[in-house]
């Protein structure tokens, strides 16, 4: 795709110059980001997570962007979102995009790229209908980079890719790694991007660019990855963990506020429980995109009583996010008794129907973003239309919680 496709394909989102933005917008319309805000938007791809986030001075990061379009019977993944006439990757890049602009960049870039973990709803996946390029498919994370350049990419097995095996880590997706392996290497060779293992217990790695000293409550804090909480180990290579025990796992705090991210870090059964260590190095945060999607081995009850978030978002491109199992772990008051509002990208309606009237606590479905104001007092959540950028849905302001 050329620059101009990709315009045209931004333009689908309302996102391009001269579109009659003004008449679409009016009145909902989501303010620009402007500096001293954090914003956290969860793109809504339909086919895998991806959360693109502003920081307080400008500084861009982008946790996973996948692509789980083929390989699934269509009646049990939602439809690719807005529509299918993009690649997701292509529309997360579009999204980029136009919600980069008020950085005034001459292109869009993105100072840091972080991936969780390999699995193809994470990254990308090798599809049928295959488009390469500089020796790699475009898919999920590589198709983002073809439109949007990455200063920093950061993943769990850089540069060897050996914990647990180097066999298992290429099994995790078996279509997709080679192509992901030249994609770093051409990234880091002929765009200069640099390339970094992900490293437990940093509060560094993902630091502000721009205007740091201006920010001083603003931190990105490796939290976990590859059996690491922390100091702690709490599993080894030896026990053959699969790819979502592995993944990174980041808090990001501003002020009061706190937000957690943990790719698909599992919590059940015991013997793949790394949520409840991860839970005592975390503690209380107001907001949280759901590990796994919601699936029935997350977001165990130790897990949630320890972090008590007052939003809750489900990445959803499934019939099974979120499981009723879980669901119900996630709206049990006596696991935890705070009011608490839960957001989805997306629901589809076999999940809808397996969870019957549980179904309306979830608020409607988008762009989910969460908008954190000046100093991290307080925030906001906006769901944004997927074909564009009017608010849909909207709290009211809440108040970031003081952390035990």
């Amino acid at each position: 795709m050329n620059r101009r496709q990709f315009m045209e394909g931004a333009a689908a989102f309302g996102l391009a110059a001269g579109t009659g933005l003004a008449e679409r917008m009016a009145p909902a319309a989501f303010p620009d980001w402007r500096e001293g805000l954090l914003d956290i938007h969860h793109i809504s791809t339909g086919r895998g997570p991806s959360t693109f986030v502003v920081g307080p001075d400008g500084t861009t990061l982008l946790i996973d962007a996948g692509d789980m379009s083929d390989g699934r019977p269509d009646d049990t993944v939602l439809p690719c979102l807005p529509n299918a006439g993009r690649t997701p990757g292509e529309w997360i890049a579009a999204y980029i995009e136009r919600f980069s602009r008020p950085l005034n960049h001459k292109t869009p870039r993105l100072d840091y790229v972080m991936l969780t973990h390999f699995h193809s709803d994470h990254i990308g996946d090798r599809q049928k209908a295959v488009r390469e390029k500089n020796g790699y498919a475009l898919s999920g994370i590589t198709a983002v980079a073809e439109h949007v350049a990455i200063g920093t990419l950061v993943d769990r097995g850089y540069p060897d890719y050996a914990f647990p095996s180097r066999e298992a880590v290429v099994a995790s997706n078996p279509k997709f790694f080679k192509d992901y392996l030249a994609f770093v290497d051409y990234q880091r060779t002929q765009r200069g991007t640099a390339v970094e293992a992900f490293d437990v217990g940093s509060h560094t790695q993902f630091a502000l660019k721009r205007a740091p000293g201006r920010f001083p409550g603003f931190a990105v804090r490796n939290i976990a990855a590859n059996g690491r909480v922390g100091e702690r180990t709490v599993f080894a290579r030896e026990r053959r963990p699969d790819e979502n025990m592995c993944s990174c796992v980041v808090t990001l705090s501003y002020g009061a506020f706190a937000y957690y991210s943990g790719g698909d870090c599992s919590g059940t059964p015991a013997k793949r429980d790394v949520e409840t260590p991860v839970a005592e190095a975390v503690g209380r945060v107001d907001a949280m995109s759901m590990d796994h999607h919601a699936y029935v081995d997350s977001a165990n009850p130790a897990f949630l009583a320890a972090l008590r978030p007052q939003v809750m978002v489900i990445p959803v491109w499934d019939m099974w996010h979120p499981h009723a199992e879980t669901f119900a772990r996630m709206t049990d008051t006596t696991i935890y008794p705070d009011e608490r509002t839960i957001f989805a990208t997306g629901l589809h309606e076999k999940a809808k129907a397996r969870l019957g009237a549980a179904a309306a606590q979830i608020r409607p479905q988008g762009h989910v973003v969460i908008r954190v104001s000046e100093g991290g007092e307080r925030f906001r959540v906006f769901v944004l239309e997927r074909d564009g950028f009017s608010v849909v849905d909207a709290t009211g302001e809440l108040r970031a919680s003081a952390r035990a």
